[in-house]
């Protein structure tokens, strides 16, 4: 009776436990999914127009599977994924994010699987903020509304993982089939973590007959290096590409010296220190490198452990500490401005090796609380404020209203476009723009000047109502240019002396430009518009013909 007793105890708690930690994961969901859909309204511009104008083209022509390739990336099943809700409703971005928002929901439920296999034996409310720190890293949060490869590849790769250690190799293979076709870079997190799970979970000590039997059961996964081959074969095929199979799954094109690129670890790259940055210092994740830094140094000078830890905790440390510098590497390779996003790959294996450095460290479970709910909290709150010293500091910053934001090409140059896009601050660009379009309704071929931020900038407006859209069909045909336009450019798209053209001052961009505007032609009127302390300043000129 008493170990009757004790075994409807024990599977009590272990029910409790269960019910606590769907609790915990649930509530992290809604907080992601809540900040996402409250961001539904975002036009596409920037690098995200580009995606949308790719997958809208792939949508609206005979179905080509090769036609969701984006950018030259072999990005055929996470574009066809974002494309199948266009087939519906052609040109709706929210559906779009409606998609990145449910595979984020995966992606983040997966985590949190894979830490409690990693990690047993913890408390719901750990391996819910563990999970938070993942959900809710900015770049994660900020890319769900900004379309782009790179978070699909993240999401999968996350997929692939858990699904890996949980021994379910048909579905690893899924997940992974998905990564290498949502961006190269998918391919080699596939390779590298494969590579790492041999190294560190080799069953050195079994039997030849059990070999056997565990890689029989590994089989599946040799479905992902054919589902590549596959493609390169019936790309050629299909496409007769001569420009080599590398470049028909990576646009390796791009890269002028592919040298350099394999070789150059050097730390005096701009291109290498902001990447590195991005990874171990940007919204706060210099806390997780603090962590592991102390722990690495704890083992080199052979601290003594309080606690025994987990029989496969040596394992885990090997694997994650192979699969994040090679990862590193791997994100660094490309280097033609700091957007951050590249090297959003990276994110859940350095809140990984994180954790477990955490673990090796703090015994204490209110004090390792503690550390993480303040973790938890300050990168929450960077997903609407840039508030990490550590990054201003070492970006630098310029003034947007009365707020700063970073300067993320400051260490290589370049403009302010989508390296901007780190937390969700950037949506004010197009939100300010579309207040002051509501306000002015400027005439179909009205003049619009701007600095150097031009690039798929600003969206289109809706000549029906002059709210912002990502359908061009009913767009109102504006002159949009950098304000250093000649005078007789700007005499091509005026009807008569006297007519109004516009300087907008957008915080991102150089304005320059604006000096030699207002000592050339007359200004009159100069409006600001404001958001939370965001601002965005029209002036208003007037156009006079020279004799």
């Amino acid at each position: 009776m008493a170990a009757i007793v004790a075994v409807s105890a024990g599977e009590r708690r272990r029910t409790m436990g269960v019910v606590r930690d769907r609790e915990g994961v649930l509530i992290v969901v809604l907080l992601f999914a809540a900040v996402v859909t409250s961001h539904f309204d975002v036009i596409p511009f920037w690098d995200a127009k580009a995606y949308l104008y790719c997958v809208e083209e792939a949508v609206q022509k005979p179905f080509d599977i090769l036609s969701f390739r984006c950018g030259g990336h072999p990005s055929i099943v996470y574009a066809l994924l974002l494309g199948l809700t266009q087939y519906v409703s052609p040109w709706n971005p929210p559906l779009m994010y409606a998609t990145n928002a449910v595979l984020g929901i995966a992606s983040i439920a997966a985590f949190h699987a894979l830490l409690r296999r990693l990690f047993r034996d913890r408390s719901a409310i750990e391996y819910a903020l563990v999970t938070a720190l993942y959900a809710l890293a900015p770049l994660f949060v900020a890319h769900a509304i900004f379309l782009n490869v790179d978070y699909g590849a993240t999401a999968f790769f996350v997929l692939f993982l858990y699904f890996l250690f949980a021994a379910r190799f048909w579905l690893a293979a899924a997940s992974a089939v998905a990564l290498i076709f949502s961006k190269e870079t998918g391919g080699a997190a596939f390779a590298v973590t494969m590579t790492a799970y041999g190294v560190a979970f080799a069953p050195a000590a079994q039997s030849r007959t059990e070999r056997i039997a565990a890689l029989r059961s590994h089989a599946p996964l040799l479905a992902v290096p054919v589902a590549l081959l596959t493609y390169l074969a019936g790309f050629h095929v299909f496409r007769g590409d001569q420009s080599g199979w590398i470049n028909s799954y990576a646009p390796v094109g791009l890269i002028h010296d592919r040298l350099d690129a394999i070789l150059n670890t050097n730390l005096a790259d701009g291109g290498i220190r902001s990447f590195l940055v991005d990874i171990f210092v940007l919204n706060y994740q210099w806390l997780y490198t603090g962590v592991i830094v102390c722990a690495l140094c704890a083992a080199l000078v052979g601290v003594e452990r309080r606690r025994r830890e987990p029989i496969g905790s040596h394992r885990q440390h090997v694997f994650l500490s192979i699969t994040l510098i090679a990862l590193v590497y791997v994100v660094t390779r490309f280097r033609p401005t700091n957007a951050a996003r590249y090297v959003l790959l990276t994110s859940p294996i350095l809140i990984l090796s994180f954790y477990q450095a955490l673990l090796s460290l703090l015994a204490g479970r209110i004090v390792r609380l503690c550390y993480l709910a303040g973790c938890v909290a300050l990168v929450f709150l960077s997903n609407f404020r840039t508030l990490d010293f550590v990054s201003k500091s070492i970006f630098g910053t310029f003034a947007f209203g009365s707020h700063a934001l970073l300067d993320m090409p400051s260490l290589t140059g370049g403009l302010k476009l989508d390296t901007l896009v780190y937390n969700l601050e950037f949506v004010q660009l197009q939100y300010l723009f579309g207040d002051m379009v509501r306000d002015v309704r400027p005439r179909p071929g009205s003049v619009l000047l701007m600095g150097n931020a031009i690039y798929n900038f600003p969206p289109e407006v809706d000549g029906r109502n002059y709210g912002l859209t990502a359908d061009p069909s009913h767009a109102v045909p504006l002159f949009v240019a950098v304000g250093d336009v000649q005078r007789d450019v700007l005499q091509l798209h005026v009807r008569r002396a006297g007519e109004l053209f516009f300087y907008v001052a957008f915080a991102n961009a150089a304005n320059d430009q604006l000096r030699n505007l207002l000592k050339e032609y007359a200004l009159v009127a100069t409006n600001q518009y404001q958001r939370s302390g965001y601002t965005l300043d029209l002036y208003t000129f007037r156009f006079a013909f020279t004799p």
